[in-house]
């Protein structure tokens, strides 16, 4: 930090930030709790629905008020992956991982060498963050 001095406008503008984001904390915790029920509504207006598509073998179902259907998203998580990896080395199965660069690991490389790896871009976004007087910092934000 530098001793430059702060002029009283930046006090009051640093002050109005931290209204604001109070103000849109309090809003969206009120917006959570309003929309609850609804969404515990069409939860289970969901569960009623896929239960008759199920029942009825049904992928779609058109009616009067909309159309339904069933999608189904698939996630891969490692259960070992030490075991992953000398699986998809071994077999040259490459296809099963997914190409990117790890951004922690690219900006230490970047460091300690002060070159990037050969085909990698690293890019950094600044941004402005406004703590209260008195917080303990950005982990808490």
């Amino acid at each position: 930090m530098t001793d430059t001095p702060v002029t009283e406008d930046m006090n009051k503008r640093v002050a109005q930030y931290i209204q604001i984001r109070d103000k849109l904390r309090q809003m969206e915790d009120e917006f959570k709790q309003l929309k609850r029920p609804l969404l515990d509504i069409q939860e289970k207006l969901a569960g009623c629905i896929q239960q008759f598509m199920t029942a009825n073998n049904l992928a779609n179902l058109r009616t009067k008020a909309g159309s339904c259907y069933i999608s189904t998203r698939h996630t891969a998580t490692l259960a070992d992956p030490e075991a992953f990896m000398e699986y998809v080395i071994a077999n040259k199965q490459f296809d099963l991982l997914e190409r990117r660069a790890n951004s922690t690991a690219v900006k230490a490389f970047v460091k300690k060498t002060t070159q990037l790896p050969p085909g990698c871009n690293l890019n950094a976004i600044s941004t402005v963050g406004v703590r209260r007087a008195g917080d303990p910092g950005p982990e808490s934000e």
